[in-house]
C-alpha cells in the first residue's frame, strides 16, 4: 500500500549473522524481535497521521510478517490493513457512476483514496484532484532513522543476552 518501501542495509548484520552461526548463537531470534519492534513503532507513528472520521482506516492498520524468503537470518514486515472480507467491507467505498471520472471498478479502496489523493467532480462541472494526505508516507520517512536504530539496538540487545547464557 506503501508509495516507497523503506529498506535497511544489512551487510553488517549478514556479516555478524555468519560469525554467530559459526559458534552457534542463532540469530533468527533477535531479528524477528528488531523487526517487530522497529514496525511498531512506524505503525504507532502511522496510525497517529491517519485521517480520523469514523476510526475505521486508523483501526484496521496492521503489522505483517511475510512469509520465509528462504533466507536465515532475513525478516520483513510491512506496514498495511487488514485483509478478508470484513476488513474489505469497512474500507472499500462504492463508486456511484463507475467509469465516470476514468476508474472502472465499481468500487474505491479508500486507503489508497486518502495516501495517494483522487478525482471528483468540481463545483460547477468538470473534474478536480483532491490531493492525498499522504500519512503513511510522510511518518514512515521522518521516522525511518528512529526506528533503523532501534531495530538495531533491540537486536544488538538479544544478541548480546543470548551470547551471554550460552557462554
Amino acid at each position: 500500500m506503501s508509495a516507497e518501501p523503506i529498506t535497511f542495509d544489512t551487510t553488517d548484520v549478514t556479516k555478524m549473522i555468519g560469525m554467530l552461526n559459526k559458534i552457534g548463537v542463532s540469530p533468527q531470534k533477535a531479528i524477528n524481535k528488531g523487526t517487530s519492534k522497529a514496525a511498531l513503532l512506524l505503525k504507532r507513528k502511522i496510525r497517529a497521521e491517519a485521517p480520523v472520521r469514523t476510526g475505521t482506516l486508523r483501526k484496521n492498520i496492521v503489522v505483517k510478517a511475510e512469509s520465509n524468503h528462504g533466507k536465515k537470518g532475513r525478516k520483513v514486515r510491512e506496514i498495511t490493513f487488514k485483509g478478508g472480507e470484513e476488513a474489505n467491507a469497512q474500507l472499500q467505498r462504492t463508486i456511484q457512476n463507475p467509469g465516470a471520472l476514468g476508474g472502472k471498478s465499481p468500487k474505491a479502496y479508500y486507503p489508497a483514496s486518502q495516501e495517494f489523493g483522487y478525482l471528483a467532480r468540481a463545483k460547477g462541472g468538470g473534474v478536480q484532484y483532491i490531493p492525498g494526505k499522504h500519512f503513511m508516507r510522510d511518518p514512515a520517512d521522518a521516522n525511518e532513522p528512529q526506528a533503523r536504530q532501534l531495530m538495531i539496538d533491540t537486536t544488538m540487545e538479544v544478541l548480546e543476552k543470548t551470547w551471554q547464557e550460552n557462554q
